[in-house]
């Protein structure tokens, strides 16, 4: 009875010890247990809330700062600006002209003072620069035409396109309050600056009419070049020598001797 009870559990102990070795083979490898995930989730949490954090403090920091960003200064650059002179047909014909003391008038010979840049502020409405002057064309609320050193809403026009080819300046945000008739930019036939708000000021007048004439770049000449080949000329053709020597006389000549015959 003893002995075979110890073959027992010498199998029973095989088995189990087999048994267990399958469990730990069939195991997935690599998997935390229960204290190694809370960890690695806390981990996790703490990445994302630092990045989020990191991604969201620019956004922050650019939406606080959007405000002073609108009330800075205007900011150039050199795409999408006209420059050039604004050609008034009235009288003998004025270019406008902006001084650097605010002075604003025509001038019947193109100068210096009559290069001006049209930049776009937004849809149909432009502003207008003097080169030379470096300050911008304004309306007051007089309606008197001046150079200011800061462009702000004065300095805003609605430029049109009218049928004649012409352009017409109206100021964005001034005008005749009853009627809302729109005061223009104006010259009158000596070249002074005439106020928008006058009743004669109108589009369809001659002294509200300018004309743009910007520099255009030349364009390059697309042209090119083919080079012919050479033709080649033929040999030219030997000729027979030719003596110039008297001819000779051949040796077979004959003689024909007349025959008479009497009676």
């Amino acid at each position: 009875m003893s002995l075979s009870f110890l073959l027992l559990l010498c199998l029973s102990h095989l088995i189990l010890s087999a048994w267990t070795h399958e469990e730990k083979r069939l195991a997935p490898k690599g998997q935390p247990g229960p204290a190694v995930t809370g960890r690695n989730s806390s981990r996790s949490s703490s990445r994302s809330t630092t990045s989020s954090t990191a991604f969201s403090s620019p956004a922050a920091s650019l939406g606080s700062q959007g405000s002073g960003l609108e009330q800075s200064s205007f900011q150039w650059s050199p795409s999408g600006r006209r420059t050039g002179s604004l050609y008034c047909r009235v009288g003998i014909g004025f270019h406008l002209q902006i001084y650097p003391d605010g002075k604003v008038n025509g001038s019947h010979e193109a100068n210096m003072l009559s290069i001006l840049e049209i930049f776009a502020v937004s849809q149909g409405i432009v502003g207008i620069r003097g080169v030379f002057s470096n300050k911008f064309l304004a309306m007051s609320k007089k309606g008197k035409l001046h150079a200011s050193a800061k462009f702000t809403d004065d300095c805003k026009f609605r430029e049109r396109f009218q049928e004649n080819c012409y352009n017409t300046y109206a100021s964005a945000i001034h005008r005749t309050e009853k009627t809302g008739r729109e005061w223009y930019v104006a010259l009158n036939k000596r070249g002074k600056a005439k106020r928008g708000c006058s009743p004669r000021v109108k589009p369809q007048h001659v002294s509200t009419h300018f004309l743009p004439r910007f520099k255009q770049l030349e364009q390059p000449e697309l042209s090119f070049t083919v080079t012919v080949p050479e033709k080649k000329k033929p040999p030219n053709p030997v000729k027979p020598k030719v003596s110039l020597s008297a001819p000779r006389k051949s040796p077979n000549t004959v003689k024909y001797r007349l025959k008479f015959r009497f009676g």
